[in-house]
């Protein structure tokens, strides 16, 4: 079937801007989704459902798109390097709900306050994957759940390097790729990172002055190649 999402006359996502080149819809969106990000960080959020996931999406993109916030209708798939040009096998359209449900009841199950930083992140891991792996709107998942999971470690009394993740925004598609691939996941890059992000006392700004070794050496063992993100596409069995 078409994809109801695109622009007929031009493969790209239909946008209340009306953009029709894809690399400036990219940068456009890209950066009114962070400006969005940084005026959400000072809302008091705590709603931890699927629910407060489509909040969260339709706060970042609503300005840009009018289906913000609202699952898809369609399968989709992206060809993921780390996989040979393979795609993660997201949700069908109709399981979004069910699934999202499921992978949030698991978060709830867990008890959060009970356990140590280590631990913590751990859980962090193997939890949050579930969701990314849904999949569950157009476009916009991994930015959406890494806010998501920002505000839910910091809700638990930790502080999040989230200038980290987004400083590494290609490794942390491709650990959220190794975490998404059923029983041959692996978890050892996200887990690493989130032990990196996930911190007991504030953290300090960067230096911009500082010798590149002091200053980021945290970041530079993340930032190996540029990440240009590539969009989806309607998966062929619709």
């Amino acid at each position: 079937m078409p994809d109801p999402y695109l622009y007929p006359d031009v493969p790209v996502l239909r946008n209340k801007l009306e953009i029709k080149t894809e690399k400036t819809l990219d940068l456009v969106e890209a950066e009114q989704s962070r400006a969005n990000m940084m005026l959400f960080y000072d809302q008091d959020f705590t709603d931890f459902t699927p629910a407060g996931l489509q909040q969260i999406h339709k706060f970042l993109f609503g300005d840009i798109y009018d289906w913000a916030g609202n699952y898809r209708i369609i399968n989709i798939q992206k060809a993921e390097r780390l996989l040979g040009g393979r795609s993660v096998w997201y949700s069908n359209d109709e399981d979004i709900e069910r699934d999202l449900t499921a992978a949030f009841q698991a978060i709830h199950d867990f008890d959060w306050d009970a356990c140590s930083r280590e631990e913590f992140v751990s859980a962090l891991t193997h939890l949050f994957p579930p969701i990314w792996q849904v999949h569950p709107f157009r476009e916009g998942n991994t930015r959406t759940v890494v806010m998501l999971m920002t505000l839910f470690v910091e809700a638990h009394g930790y502080y999040f390097d989230k200038d980290l993740l987004a400083a590494s925004a290609g490794y942390v598609r491709d650990s959220l790729v190794m975490a998404s691939i059923d029983q041959n996941s692996e978890f050892e890059h996200l887990e690493r990172i989130l032990l990196d992000a996930v911190c007991t006392e504030p953290i300090e700004p960067q230096d911009e002055e500082a010798p590149v070794e002091e200053s980021t050496s945290k970041y530079a063992k993340y930032q190996k190649e540029p990440y240009t993100p590539a969009p989806h596409t309607a998966r062929a069995d619709d």
